[in-house]
């Protein structure tokens, strides 16, 4: 358990780093951009590698649970996020103030959702694995740290208070380590639940999170570079994964 919470906090804490960085306006837009693009880049690699191969592996000759796995985490997250759209969530990493046409309640549960599926799953693998998987930490903290930057940077340009944005940020960072406290007591108590149904479930809802918020926003910001970043954050977290893997 205190595991669970130490590596989730560590990884979940770079959102902080985010958000101060954003205060003192020392990154513009376009290196939030790239440094998005890396980010992304990063998870695609921690979901091929850590996840859907992994669950391929845990699970040989059913092939069929990771496909269907991914589908109904994809579905999870296309709906959850219209959900949060509705309640106001739909802007909430947008860089350029347009959270000032949602609402508070809703860009805190789109920021959590954004967070969930690693935290979950990285609670889950704590149980089971011999040892912590550092591509996957890294993955998601890198991928925090623009999100954190992105958003404070909006919220900001749409007049809300520092003392507001620290408060939301902190409590995502809270509910993020409840998810990843979550998961480990999920692994305990149903030993199967680190299945490879579940790293597949977490691997479709951050692919459809990426295509969603983080892709197309380095994109907008980042210039021609962000295709070069993405693939650089990609190939950084394969090289982590397999030097593990080989140590």
């Amino acid at each position: 358990m205190i595991a669970a919470v130490f590596w989730s906090a560590l990884a979940t804490g770079t959102l902080l780093i985010g958000m101060a960085l954003a205060y003192r306006n020392v990154v513009g837009p376009r290196w939030t951009g790239l440094i998005m693009a890396f980010g992304a880049g990063a998870i695609i690699s921690a979901a091929a590698y850590q996840l859907v191969l992994g669950a391929i592996i845990e699970d040989i000759g059913k092939y069929y649970l990771v496909g269907l796995g991914m589908a109904a985490g994809a579905f999870t997250f296309y709906f959850s996020d219209k959900w949060v759209d509705h309640l106001g969530g739909a802007q909430r990493m947008n860089m350029d103030g347009e959270q000032s046409t949602g609402s508070g309640m809703g860009i805190l549960l789109g920021s959590m959702l954004d967070g969930v599926p690693e935290s979950l799953v990285l609670g889950l693998s704590l149980v089971h694995s011999p040892q912590v998987s550092i591509a996957f930490i890294f993955a998601i903290a890198i991928s925090n740290i623009p999100q954190g930057l992105g958003g404070t940077a909006g919220m900001l340009s749409s007049g809300w208070p520092r003392s507001k944005i620290t408060r939301l940020w902190l409590a995502v960072c809270g509910l993020s380590i409840l998810a990843a406290v979550l998961g480990y007591s999920l692994a305990l108590l149903v030993p199967g639940a680190n299945g490879a149904t579940i790293d597949a479930f977490a691997a479709g809802a951050l692919l459809v999170m990426l295509s969603d918020s983080m892709i197309p926003e380095s994109f907008e910001h980042g210039g021609r570079e962000t295709g070069l970043f993405m693939v650089l954050g990609f190939a950084v977290a394969l090289a982590m994964t397999l030097a593990q893997l080989g140590g």
